[in-house]
């Protein structure tokens, strides 16, 4: 009886060394994700980064008459300072549509990749300029221009246009309006503007950008499109889509918004008068492209299932040698489970190069069949060895499963533990574990 107690203590402590190893493998996998998330901002800062567009819109900028404050001092002494007062007025279209294509591409830096988008965008829109909307009474107009702000310049590539009312005018670089940052605009002639009253606007706006696409719907009524060939979209945003369609050869998704839903007049109006952003910044719809196959996301899920498989299979090693009568050493057994640890640092090894899922076979049929090898030649029959062999795919084959049904992991995992405690339950039932340690 000692001596099968002590031996349960070595294969407990041995079980903690392994998932001490198993640990410093996860930090590793946690050091290569962070070492990826380096090269894509490595590569965002050469291309260009995520995307977000908001407009056209047209911005008038007014200055009111400078006012006089008077001061008084300790002294009793007077002074007269003059501040100039300036605030903005925005006007928002009727109409607005956006018809969105994205095509997708990787840019690799070394072992790792970004995955990238091309988009190219067109716009219409149509203003309906108010009576006297250009007109104070206590201020004068000193700017006025259509803007539209964009995230991340760069991305702007060749393709982009612009015409009003069937008129071709030339984009300028910023958007000359501190709260809205970046992007291009169009200096417009305050007599034209009025004299034009209603101003159809076209816009083709080709863009670079990285995974993700936002777009705040500034028209009364707006109705945005997005069509790409990448098969894996996260909506994002506010706005979920109306309608959408995702199959293996990509998706498309169509939005329908209006004033009442996104209450874009009053945050456009705090953005501007208060410089708070953060909630027009906020209220968008758009799309992320997830990409799936990230190794590092799926070695660190698997790695969760670690502990759990090791004793599972430290387990089966000790059940083997109590059935089989065998006397098998706590070294062997630390072979055994530093083998079934090997398979995940395999497992990241491999996925870096190669495709996860054939990284994934390779590691498992290996480390099952050294294991099996092993197994035969401790106890001296190939049968046996064939056999925990092909348990340990088995194993394997269930953490396939699990890394691959997401939505269903925990159910299914719950259940083949329940299952597996059932069969061992079972089978050790008429086991008499004091003689067994006497005979020990």
């Amino acid at each position: 009886m000692k001596q099968l107690r002590n031996k349960c203590i070595a294969i407990a402590v041995l079980a903690g060394l392994l998932m001490l190893g198993v640990s410093m493998i996860d930090g590793l996998v946690a050091e290569r994700q962070y070492l990826q998330q380096q090269v894509q901002d490595d590569i965002a800062r050469s291309s260009s980064e995520q995307q977000h567009i908001i407009g056209p819109i047209i911005v008038a900028k007014f200055k009111r008459e400078p006012v006089e404050q008077v001061f008084i001092n300790s002294e009793k002494s007077r002074s007269i300072s003059q501040t100039q007062q300036y605030y903005y007025k925005v006007l928002l279209p009727q109409r607005y549509e956006l018809a969105s294509t994205l095509d997708t591409e990787y840019r690799q830096l070394g072992i790792y990749k970004a995955l990238l988008y091309h988009s190219k965008n067109n716009i219409t829109t149509n203003f309906q300029l108010p009576d006297s909307w250009l007109k104070e009474p206590t201020a004068q107009l000193t700017e006025l221009a259509m803007v539209v702000a964009i995230s991340d310049v760069r991305g702007i590539k060749n393709g982009l246009a612009i015409t009003l009312n069937k008129q071709s005018f030339e984009l300028q670089p910023g958007t000359g309006l501190g709260p809205l940052g970046s992007g291009v605009h169009i200096p417009l002639d305050p007599a034209w503007l009025e004299a034009q009253h209603n101003v159809d606007v076209k816009l083709s706006l080709n863009l670079l950008g990285m995974e993700d696409l936002r777009i705040s719907p500034v028209g009364q009524e707006s109705s945005i499109g997005i069509v790409a060939n990448w098969p894996h979209p996260s909506f994002m945003g506010n706005f979920l889509p109306d309608k959408h369609t995702i199959s293996d050869q990509g998706f498309s998704a169509n939005w329908q918004t209006s004033f009442f839903s996104t209450n874009m007049p009053e945050l456009l109006r705090d953005c501007f008068t208060q410089e708070k952003c953060g909630a027009l910044n906020e209220a968008t719809l758009g799309v992320s492209l997830v990409d799936p196959v990230n190794q590092y996301l799926k070695t660190d899920r698997a790695i969760k299932y670690a502990e759990l498989f090791i004793a599972l299979t430290l387990l089966a090693f000790m059940m083997f040698e109590i059935f089989k009568n065998l006397s098998i050493h706590p070294v062997q057994y630390a072979l055994v489970g530093v083998a079934m640890a090997v398979f995940y640092l395999l497992l990241l090894s491999l996925s870096e190069h190669i495709d996860f899922n054939l990284a994934y076979l390779i590691a498992s049929v290996c480390c099952a069949g050294v294991i099996g090898i092993y197994i035969a030649g401790v106890v001296g029959q190939i049968k046996h060895g064939v056999i925990f062999s092909s348990g340990i795919l088995m194993l394997y084959l269930i953490l396939f499963g699990l890394l691959a049904a997401e939505d269903f992991a925990l159910l299914m995992g719950a259940i083949f533990v329940f299952l597996l405690l059932a069969v061992v339950m079972v089978t050790t039932r008429k086991i008499d574990w004091y003689k067994i340690g006497a005979d020990k």
